[in-house]
């Protein structure tokens, strides 16, 4: 089979272009770049799209730099491509953010094909990562103890990134350069031990591949593709949980602790949360305990464990207290976030939300929060208990229960409002009778 047979192969199977496409590419003017540039002419002959180049002057390398620049004017020239070019200070990024230049430079590039994607009003941006660079970049990850998920490569389609060569051996590519005439240009800097992919390059891999096993980087590509095969059947059980509001303990407890993990990070990232190796270990470690806790992810965010549930919350401020409210029957009273109404009204289904009471018109209750000694008799039995302990049995949060609204007549609490309400007060006979609800607002 042919490099575009291979190459026409991969992109049915994956639908990694398609008809309508407008396609940001990433040209850096080297033999990978010319070489999937190359591949979509020829992709292009099947399919209708359309692609614009974009180069990156990374200031780095002097004459050589300038001479890529103009060597990818030229080709966009001679092919009949528009290009966007830009230079970037690279070093200065470096300096600025603290990071490596290799890092900088990532980003970089990353931040120009965005912005001329949505200035071209592009659908795609093509990569061309090729097979040894995810060979090298399992190897790289490898070593800073990547898990399951960091070690199947380079994906060949994520979100807005498509990479059409990634199954193309570099020395593949240069053949075909070589053998159909089409000149490129040499990064020297690729041949030097500086950075640690370079050093995986041409020390680590040549290495294994002398002193063990000449196939060492086939064997390793299946052993990536097997880990891609793994994290896809994975992915499908996390992304069950990912979209919940909330996660239930008992229902992730039954997985192994790599998938466990797995959902939690998958849960944080789809609420926008930045994930860590330290957070989701912590997250862990609550799975077990008993009890309620809270678990800041963010200046903004807080993971709740609620007894057996795990939720993401924005943090609230602190509990203030409220002036009681006075309400005389029928009537509506706002008490915090909540709002609280007294009616006459015929009995229908109940529920936590309303409370129907053997009070009448005209009689005046006084809404309030929680305070030391308050008691009542819940419904359905007949010896007072403390407020807390009906707390505690409802798995009402430690910070919510002093914001619940007490509604009480003549010192007798009637209803903890959405939670329980008083037997004494509790109406079974009457057909029409007060009814108080509670809704929230806020």
């Amino acid at each position: 089979m042919t490099l575009i047979e291979q190459i026409i192969t991969k992109n049915k199977k994956e639908n990694l272009i398609e008809k309508g496409d407008k396609i940001v590419v990433g040209f850096s003017g080297g033999p990978d770049s010319v070489f999937m540039t190359e591949m979509l002419l020829k992709l292009k002959e099947t399919i209708c799209f359309d692609l614009v180049l974009v180069h990156i002057n990374h200031l780095l390398r002097g004459d050589d730099s300038d001479g890529d620049e103009l060597f990818c004017y030229e080709y966009a020239k001679k092919n009949n491509f528009k290009i966007f070019s830009q230079r970037i200070d690279v070093e200065g990024i470096s300096k600025e953010r603290s990071i490596t230049l290799e890092e900088a430079g990532r980003e970089a590039r990353y931040e120009l094909y965005n912005k001329i994607m949505k200035e071209t009003k592009s659908n795609k941006i093509a990569l061309a990562h090729n097979k040894d660079d995810q060979i090298e970049t399992f190897m790289f990850r490898l070593t800073r103890g990547a898990g399951l998920g960091g070690l199947e490569g380079i994906v060949s389609k994520r979100d807005r990134y498509i990479r059409p060569i990634s199954e193309i051996y570099k020395k593949d590519i240069l053949k075909y350069l070589e053998e159909n005439n089409i000149s490129y240009r040499i990064d020297k800097t690729n041949f030097e031990n500086e950075f640690t992919r370079n050093s995986i390059r041409l020390d680590l891999i040549p290495f294994i591949e002398q002193r063990y096993n000449p196939k060492f980087k086939d064997k390793l590509y299946n052993l990536i593709e097997e880990i891609r095969e793994l994290n896809n059947v994975v992915d499908k059980e996390v992304e069950k949980f990912s979209q919940k509001e909330k996660l239930d303990i008992d229902e992730i407890v039954l997985f192994p602790k790599h998938i466990r993990g797995r959902i939690i990070s998958n849960y944080l990232y789809k609420h926008n949360i930045e994930v860590t190796r330290e957070k989701v270990f912590s997250i862990e470690k609550l799975l077990n305990r008993g009890g309620s806790c809270n678990f800041d992810l963010s200046d903004e965010y807080q993971l709740k464990k609620e007894y057996n549930v795990l939720k993401i919350e924005r943090k609230k401020n602190k509990s203030q207290d409220i002036m009681p409210k006075m309400l005389v029957i029928p009537g509506k009273v706002q008490f915090g976030d909540y709002l609280i109404e007294a009616e006459i009204s015929t009995r229908e289904k109940v529920n936590n939300e309303s409370f129907y009471t053997t009070l009448k018109i005209g009689d005046t209750v006084i809404i309030r929060q929680r305070k030391d000694g308050d008691r009542i008799v819940p419904t359905g039995m007949q010896k007072e208990k403390k407020l807390k302990e009906i707390f505690i049995n409802e798995k009402v949060p430690k910070e919510d229960r002093d914001m619940i609204p007490l509604v009480t007549y003549n010192e007798d609490i009637v209803w903890i409002a959405g939670i329980r309400g008083n037997e004494k007060y509790k109406n079974v006979t009457d057909d029409k009778c007060v009814k108080f609800r509670v809704r929230r607002t806020k």
